[in-house]
């Protein structure tokens, strides 16, 4: 596995725009690509518009995974914001990653807005483990 989450600029200057217009609620989405680099930024509805917490309706998702699958598109990570604290997965976040570890095996991407500029962050979480990768804007 690589140490690098690649990302277009494009889709990383989306995924900000996302998080600053959702503010000051968490945000949350998926980035989407091919051959291992993200290229789109998908937006989701956060359930739960709060700004401690999210949550991805079902039917949301199965419907935007069906769009990526017709587009040829790799479903590479889940993204969302901490919008007082940095971008490094919670308790709340890493639990939620191992609990889906058999099914989503992409990379998490967290976005702070506790500063003035945003911060961005990428990680592997496996089995409660937290690894940091290098994010590389392609």
């Amino acid at each position: 596995m690589s140490d690098t989450f690649q990302i277009s600029a494009s889709a990383l200057s989306e995924m900000i725009d996302h998080c600053k217009a959702d503010y000051p609620n968490e945000a949350c989405g998926y980035l989407a690509g091919r051959d291992g680099a993200a290229t789109t930024a998908v937006r989701m509805t956060n359930a739960h518009a709060s700004p401690s917490s999210y949550e991805m309706e079902g039917a949301e998702q199965a419907k935007v995974q069906r769009e990526m699958r017709l587009k040829n598109l790799e479903h590479l990570a889940i993204y969302h914001s901490h919008v007082a604290t940095a971008a490094y997965p919670s308790r709340r976040d890493i639990d939620r990653a191992t609990a889906i570890q058999d099914f989503f095996d992409g990379c998490y991407v967290l976005v702070t807005l506790k500063d003035a500029t945003p911060g961005v962050r990428a990680f592997r979480v496996r089995d409660n483990a937290v690894e940091e990768l290098e994010v590389q804007e392609v």
